[in-house]
């Protein structure tokens, strides 16, 4: 009857990948890392953009949100001039009552690189903007 119910009700995972997952998920020493390393992106990020742009260390995640002025047209210059890829912030954010969009002066970037490929995509960053 139990399998009958497991079957209807849910995607039937063996219990024997049930449990190797619970180990996974029980493994924090790559979290360990992974904040290490994000950690490291950002410190990079704020040696070279210091006070510029808006820029501020967020309590967690893994994007930056520069204000540039006009997310939009500093998206396209990047990409053009730097062959980096960002997303202007109006494309996350939806237009207010009276049609102000609060994302559009800024750009969103992932630090998702490794640590050499950050640093010189955000130093190229500093030299287009």
């Amino acid at each position: 009857m139990f399998n009958r119910l497991r079957s209807y009700s849910c995607a039937a995972t063996p219990l024997p990948i049930m449990e190797a997952a619970v180990a996974l998920w029980n493994d924090e020493a790559h979290v360990v890392e992974n904040r290490a390393l994000y950690r490291a992106k950002f410190d990079i990020a704020a040696r070279l953009f210091g006070d510029r742009f808006g820029f501020y260390r967020p309590a967690g995640g893994f994007y930056l949100w520069l204000d540039v002025g006009d997310g939009e047209a500093a998206t396209r210059r990047l990409w053009q001039e730097a062959g980096i890829r960002t997303l202007p912030g109006a494309y996350l954010t939806r237009p207010d009552a009276d049609g102000t969009n609060f994302g559009k002066p800024y750009i969103r970037i992932a630090l998702v690189n490794d640590i050499e490929t950050t640093e010189r995509a955000l130093a190229r960053i500093v030299q287009v903007l």
